[in-house]
């Protein structure tokens, strides 16, 4: 019987090269496809919102509820011994909380494609990275133009296919048209001004409060699925918003008011 072959370093180095080349060629597909079915998951999440959303005003006499600007389910990061919940009209309080009955599983309330939320450092020290997971739910942002308002008789919201109810974002609550949501406000020149830096157009407040290499492109976390932003609208239908300086988004959007 023939003794068996071994291989030779230049046969071991032809396979380890060939491996290389396979491993270049499939790893873009590959993460191509996990970031699809990311985006996929942030569909199905950001809808069953708009569905507790609905049931909410259903109970409400057709009213939305006056949500605060903030991220937080409850005190943990002041107390993690006596963890207290927040109830909806907190100052802390994440949006989210006043449809948790209609919704009941928080994973619904973060996008899996999240990286960073706004932990909202102005308020304190800037805390970085070890403080996210107090704000692992709260990915989405609501359009504060729909706060407290009577959605079904408000004859601000007669086109509710056409209205941002809300969508991913850096921000919890979009509450200013000049500096948080996609359009391009009164006096400003370009969107988001309050997520961009001074370079960029941006009116400080990120390189006031978010620097260093902890924090990465604030602009892009609004638009997290390869340059898309998932967006629920008032009639509770999904789509898809591009990466945008805002000169094809009308303010309408977010206001509702057609002649804008």
């Amino acid at each position: 019987m023939k003794p068996k072959k071994a291989f030779t370093l230049i046969e071991l180095l032809v396979v380890i090269a060939i491996i290389a080349v396979l491993m270049a060629i499939l790893m873009p597909a590959l993460r191509a496809a996990k970031s699809q079915a990311r985006k996929t998951v942030c569909k199905v999440h950001i809808g069953g919102l708009a569905l507790a959303l609905r049931m909410y005003v259903d109970d409400y006499e057709g009213k939305t509820h006056n949500s605060p600007n903030n991220g937080l389910w409850d005190n943990a990061h002041t107390n993690p011994a006596v963890v207290k919940k927040f109830g909806p009209n907190e100052s802390l309080s994440y949006w989210g909380i006043a449809y948790f009955p209609y919704a009941e599983n928080k994973k619904i309330y973060s996008c899996p494609g999240v990286e960073r939320v706004d932990d909202w450092p102005e308020n304190g020290p800037s805390w970085g990275r070890n403080v996210q997971h107090y704000f692992a739910f709260c990915s989405y942002g609501l359009n504060g133009y729909i706060t407290n308002k009577n959605i079904d008789t408000n004859p601000q919201f007669k086109r509710p296919s056409e209205i941002i109810a809300f969508q991913d974002h850096i921000e919890q609550k979009l509450d200013n048209i000049s500096s948080d949501m996609f359009c391009i406000g009164p006096g400003a020149r370009i969107n988001l001004t309050q997520w961009r830096r001074s370079s960029e157009g941006g009116s400080g407040f990120v390189d006031n409060n978010w620097s260093g290499d902890q924090w990465h492109d604030t602009v892009q976390e609004c638009f997290r699925h390869r340059n898309i932003s998932m967006t629920c609208w008032l009639d509770g239908h999904v789509s898809e918003i591009a990466r945008t300086t805002g000169e094809d988004v009308p303010t309408r959007w977010y206001t509702g008011k057609v002649e804008e």
